[in-house]
């Protein structure tokens, strides 16, 4: 049984048809590239050398000393979120769930506590079933077939 599908006649050769896709196209890529790998040691080197700080200059008052380790990590998070390439497309990657959660549309309360009734009543159901059937084959194995009970 063949169809009537209806022949577009007029095809021009070499006509290229745009299509927009509705979901986001952007590339997170695979991963730091080299040169960002050498930023990422420079801030964990700042984090680390804070933290050298904070023990090893007792001569200095607790609260300054505290400071290095602080000022160690805000150097570094600023290092990879403004000159790293990894930081920014982390910042993108964030900013696009967001943007996707916000379009989620969330159930009304009275529909999320009777679907949460239910996960539970059927849990709990389960549950039964589970130690009733396990009941069963001890019963049969240790009972009937060892002669045990």
């Amino acid at each position: 049984m063949a169809e009537n599908i209806p022949q577009d006649k007029e095809k021009k050769p070499g006509r290229l048809v745009r299509t927009e896709t509705k979901f986001s196209e952007r590339s997170y890529g695979s991963g730091p590239k080299g040169g960002d790998v050498f930023k990422l040691a420079i801030a964990v080197a700042l984090v680390v050398a804070g933290l050298w700080a904070f023990y090893n200059v007792q001569n200095l008052s607790i609260y300054v000393r505290a400071l290095f380790p602080v000022v160690g990590v805000i150097v570094g998070l600023l290092i990879i979120f403004y000159w790293c390439d990894f930081g920014r497309r982390l910042v993108v990657y964030v900013r696009d769930s967001v943007v996707e959660f916000k379009k989620v549309v969330w159930p009304s309360r009275q529909d999320a506590v009777r679907m949460t009734f239910f996960v539970v009543v059927f849990v709990a159901v389960l549950s039964l079933f589970i130690y009733a059937v396990d009941s069963l084959i001890s019963w049969l194995f240790f009972d009937l077939l060892l002669k045990r009970g």
